[in-house]
């Protein structure tokens, strides 16, 4: 071999060494024992929803690096325009046309006043009677607003908002001070209610569910690790 051929062969055998080691990680990414899954979700769901699915995930594919990111269901879905992430869990929202949208689960949300409230005592409450009762929503942005509104607003109620905020501890805390009346995702006030610190109200005509989605950019395949997310969430629903 001459002189230039032996550098040539070097060359090569270092070019065949990196080919080999970029087949043996997309086959790792390809059979999810590598690679990572970015999802992004509601503070609410994040606490209470979230666990359970991404304890079942991380069970079948503990190779995957699962990176949970909190936001309004507004803030995730242009995020995920944006192809911040692999996907999001939200509550429905109107007009998501650049995205891929999969019915997931209903949540209930719970009436939530204070004990000392004059509802505290009723066996159900009418959505007549919240007309002219302050009400505290989510921030602009909230899918659990956007249904919660639109629900009050097909019985002909215009709620009085009180306080729009983005913290649920916070609209807890004022719930509790007696300053007025609000529709939280049931799992997050259990505890309030069995210490006696919330009253949870039954609403006439029966429980309020939110819808919630799984979204996807609309314009890009997904990853082999979201696919496999996929397949694991429709096994609950």
């Amino acid at each position: 071999m001459t002189e230039a051929g032996e550098v040539l062969f070097q060359y090569a055998e270092k070019i065949f060494g990196i080919v080999e080691q970029m087949e043996y990680a997309l086959k790792g990414y390809m059979e999810l024992s590598r690679g990572s899954l970015t999802i992004g979700t509601t503070r609410s769901f994040a606490r209470h929803l979230m666990p359970g699915l991404l304890s079942r995930f991380q069970e079948s594919y503990p190779g995957v690096k699962v990176i949970l990111k909190e936001g309004s269901s507004q803030e995730i879905a242009d995020g995920l325009v944006d192809f911040k992430y692999d996907l999001g869990i939200i509550g429905r929202l109107p007009n998501l046309k650049r995205l891929k949208v999969i019915s997931y689960t209903k949540e209930e949300f719970c009436l939530v006043t204070s004990p000392q409230h004059k509802f505290a005592g009723k066996e159900e409450v009418s959505y007549e009677e919240l007309k002219n009762e302050p009400i505290i929503i989510r921030e602009q942005g909230s899918g659990a607003r956007y249904a919660i509104l639109s629900l009050l607003r097909s019985k002909g109620i215009e709620p009085s908002v009180l306080v729009e905020a983005g913290s649920v501890e916070f609209i807890k805390e004022y719930v509790m001070k007696g300053q007025g009346l609000s529709f939280l995702y049931k799992p997050e006030i259990e505890m309030e209610a069995r210490m006696g610190l919330l009253t949870r109200l039954h609403m006439q005509g029966g429980p309020i569910f939110v819808q919630t989605d799984i979204v996807l950019p609309r314009d890009a395949e997904p990853s082999p690790s979201a696919r496999a997310f996929l397949r694991l969430a429709e096994k609950r629903t």
